[in-house]
């Protein structure tokens, strides 16, 4: 006879509560992203600031389909370095 391969999980699980924070966290840090690419469009960027503009964009997609597929770790960090980024370009 067959039997069943066990579910490996990889992630650490996490409670209920966990999650709901984890969520709240990442939308959070898009909130404040995307206040600061609101701000940040009405400046002249130079090249390198819209690559990073461009980088922050690709973070933020990235945070969203992380946290569709219930990777929510991923998603904050994701959404984390979205918004470090565009602090950066919003110092400068």
């Amino acid at each position: 006879g067959s039997t069943a391969d066990p579910v490996v999980q990889l992630a650490p699980s996490v409670t209920d509560q966990q999650a709901s924070q984890q969520r709240q966290s990442t939308a959070e840090l898009l909130a404040a992203t995307d206040a600061n690419l609101n701000k940040i469009s009405a400046r002249q960027l130079t090249s390198s600031q819209q690559d990073m503009v461009n980088q922050i964009h690709t973070y933020m997609q990235q945070a969203k389909a992380a946290e569709s597929a219930g990777d929510l770790q991923r998603a904050r960090n994701l959404a984390f370095k979205a918004q470090l980024l565009s602090d950066e370009v919003l110092r400068h």
